[in-house]
């Protein structure tokens, strides 16, 4: 989680999640409810989640980004609340990395859009922390991403968002890679008013393919347990035992 991944779209990146944000916004408080203590946001991104997890009652932020390139978006984030520029700290490097730099106790934790990146070394070293670290009661909530199980997806597209007069598509497919993970080639279109290719770039990486059962399994190994939401979610959330 070490490399910087999203150069390609980091300039845009806000923009194109903008259209989930408030749906994103609303799961996280179903998944995690009220908060009160240490707070990470793992993989932050340009800091979406931060707003939300301010709202529910962290006391102090920690948003975990390895990549330079959205942690430019991340800081314009931060700097544009002063509560947020009171509250958050970033961390600027990946897990297990991070870990040393974080508290030892953390009311939830976050991770959206990203376990993937984690190989299965920096995965368990995340569970290990998040059963040592997550006071009894806390949650950890995740989106899960496809595919679960490693499988081709052909080129699929993912909609568009408009940005004054601009447009920017987007589509991706996964292929193959071996028997845990698919590489994942994205595709970003900057189109102007009339349908016109203004700019084109594209991203592959790989992709550590898993399941939600899977997750689970791993996560119950450190004494979390699921607690929602419903199966079909693109979210999972976990609550350590306490």
């Amino acid at each position: 989680m070490s490399d910087d991944l999203y150069t390609a779209n980091a300039e845009w990146y806000a923009a194109l999640v903008a259209p989930w944000q408030e749906s994103t916004a609303s799961a996280l408080r179903s998944a995690l409810g009220p908060l009160q203590g240490d707070v990470v946001d793992i993989a932050s991104g340009v800091g979406t989640a931060l707003p939300v997890l301010r709202e529910l009652g962290a006391a102090r932020l920690f948003a975990v980004e390895p990549s330079a390139s959205m942690r430019a978006g991340l800081m314009t984030t931060i700097a544009g609340d002063p509560t947020l520029m009171r509250d958050t700290t970033v961390v600027p490097s990946g897990v297990p990395e991070a870990l040393d730099r974080l508290p030892p106790r953390w009311d939830a934790a976050v991770m959206l859009n990203a376990i993937g990146h984690l190989d299965d070394d920096a995965r368990m070293h995340l569970w290990a922390a998040l059963g040592g670290r997550l006071r009894p009661g806390g949650r950890f909530a995740l989106s899960l991403q496809p595919p679960g199980t490693v499988t081709a997806i052909p080129w699929t597209d993912f909609g568009e968002v408009a940005i004054g007069e601009n447009r920017i598509r987007t589509r991706g497919r996964a292929d193959p890679l071996d028997g845990t993970r698919v590489t994942w080639t994205m595709e970003w279109s900057l189109l102007d008013a009339h349908g016109d290719l203004l700019e084109r770039r594209r991203a592959s990486y790989p992709w550590r393919a898993l399941s939600r059962e899977v997750l689970v399994r791993e996560a119950a190994a450190r004494g979390l347990r699921a607690v929602g939401p419903a199966p079909d979610s693109p979210l999972l959330a976990l609550e350590r035992a306490g």
